[in-house]
């Protein structure tokens, strides 16, 4: 999991700079308590043309980049283990049960879904068939990821991969995953234009963002671990 660990540190490596970009441009009060923004009561370090919006507009951001490392970095660990299926020449009869069920339904759910003649159907049926028989390995990428997942990723539909995958997720910080799905809720919001950046996470102050930073960055981290055991230990094969 080499790639998706590089990949996650150079996303948090980002993701704190800009905290500390963002917190510079708020700044601090003088009894450094800050819960609530006012741009009368902070003494900023960076100034612009009108920092109360610019802070507005950069705290939306903020959760535009939480997302993005949420979903680079869970794609990238399930493509990783996609990969080595297919270097190790991993074919049905030798990938675990999970990963045969995941294979099998995506291949026949696009058999089904096509709009051809039902030849054309039986013809797509008979080749899945055939790929069992000839032990060819099986071959997955993050599209499937795309059609299981079901659109955005929050924790629940993290969890509910990872589970599908057979893949055991140890949590440090177990519990409701609330400050997750707002990440989710308004990268979708923002994406779909139905709130602006200047307005989307008005209500969030720093110590919410951080919160909401600190627990995205320890369930991603939980979830690459899991990934990474599953992967160092083979289990993507079938055990004997």
């Amino acid at each position: 999991m080499t790639t998706t660990k590089a990949l996650y540190n150079d996303r948090k490596d980002e993701i704190e700079f800009y905290y500390q970009v963002l917190f510079d441009v708020m700044s601090y009060r003088v009894d450094d308590e800050y819960e609530d923004y006012n741009i009368d009561a902070f003494r900023s370090v960076i100034k612009t043309r009108d920092n109360s919006r610019f802070v507005r507009i950069m705290k939306s951001n903020f959760l535009v980049m939480l997302y993005n490392l949420i979903e680079a970095c869970v794609k990238k660990g399930f493509e990783e283990i996609y990969e080595v299926l297919e270097s190790e020449n991993i074919s049905y009869v030798h990938a675990s049960y999970a990963l045969r069920d995941i294979w099998s339904n995506y291949e026949i759910s696009n058999a089904e879904k096509s709009n051809a003649k039902d030849e054309t159907y039986g013809k797509r049926v008979k080749s899945i068939l055939e790929h069992v028989i000839s032990n060819a390995p099986i071959v997955l990428s993050k599209k499937v990821i795309e059609k299981m997942a079901g659109g955005t990723l929050d924790a629940r539909s993290i969890k509910d991969l990872l589970e599908k995958h057979e893949i055991f997720l140890k949590e440090t910080n177990p519990g409701k995953k609330e400050r997750i799905l707002i990440v989710k809720d308004k990268r979708n919001s923002l994406a779909h234009g139905d709130e602006s950046f200047d307005e989307a996470a008005r209500k969030l102050t720093l110590v919410d963002l951080e919160n909401i930073k600190t627990e995205v960055l320890i369930f991603i981290e939980d979830a690459i671990k899991g990934m990474e055991r599953y992967y160092n230990n083979k289990l993507y094969r079938l055990s004997s």
